[in-house]
């Protein structure tokens, strides 16, 4: 699998794994922030996390590839807005991370009432619906090819996903202008489905190696056992504390 497919592959995985953690009810998501997926100030720990990923993912991965490190930051402003991490109220980054959320939220709001007009057309997907993707790519200044998913806080900011929702049901009832992209649609869900398709099987291969390796490891561990019960016997008869039979 070439470098570009495995990317593609880690990003689909972290998603599945953000968005089991932010589909967790408060009460559960705070337990999860006691364990040693995340820090004491609430933000993920990057070993752990590409523990979970898997597909050779490290720490450091997290820092390199873009689209890894921006999905690890939206899912943490996602956490944050929902008022359950446990941070100092004098640390000087807690302010900063909320003010931060709710400036790129005021922006974006005031970016998508622009939508829809004939310099800033609405993308639709071939399903006749909003194509999210295309508008976070036009938003962000990202090739859409390089967008893997919109962010988090499309669906975990109520004022941003009823401004999506709006926008939507404008597109569909055919009142705003619109920008068709059938085409790039389309190939984005074949996308989609063949990524899925291979995250699936490769996490059936990982948890088949894995059950290989614990056989194996109970194997040795057992055949171990053997070889010191067999050296002890030897020890008995050798010193004469047991008959030796002739």
């Amino acid at each position: 699998m070439d470098k570009r497919a495995i990317g593609k592959a880690r990003v689909k995985s972290l998603d599945l794994v953000l968005n089991d953690l932010l589909g967790q009810t408060d009460e559960a998501l705070r337990e999860t922030l006691q364990s040693d997926l995340f820090k004491e100030d609430g933000t993920f720990q990057p070993g752990k996390l590409a523990e979970l990923v898997g597909l050779g993912c490290e720490a450091v991965t997290f820092r390199q590839n873009k689209a890894l490190k921006a999905m690890v930051a939206n899912a943490h402003v996602a956490i944050l807005d929902r008022n359950i991490v446990n941070e100092s109220i004098d640390s000087p980054s807690s302010p900063t991370k909320v003010a931060i959320g709710e400036k790129n939220q005021t922006m974006f709001l005031e970016w998508i009432s622009k939508i829809g007009t004939m310099e800033l057309p609405a993308p639709i997907s071939h399903t006749g619906r909003l194509y999210r993707k295309a508008l976070w790519s036009t938003y962000s200044g990202q090739s859409l090819l390089d967008i893997t998913s919109v962010p988090t806080w499309f669906n975990s900011r109520p004022a941003v996903k009823k401004a999506l929702d709006q926008l939507d049901l404008k597109v569909v009832q055919k009142i705003v202008v619109t920008t068709n992209m059938d085409s790039e649609s389309i190939a984005d869900d074949m996308e989609d489905s063949m990524t899925s398709s291979l995250v699936r099987k490769l996490r059936t291969e990982i948890k088949a190696l894995r059950e290989q390796l614990a056989a194996e490891r109970h194997a040795r561990e057992q055949a171990e056992l053997a070889v010191k019960q067999n050296e002890w016997q030897v020890s008995l008869v050798t010193t004469g504390k047991i008959p030796h039979k002739q």
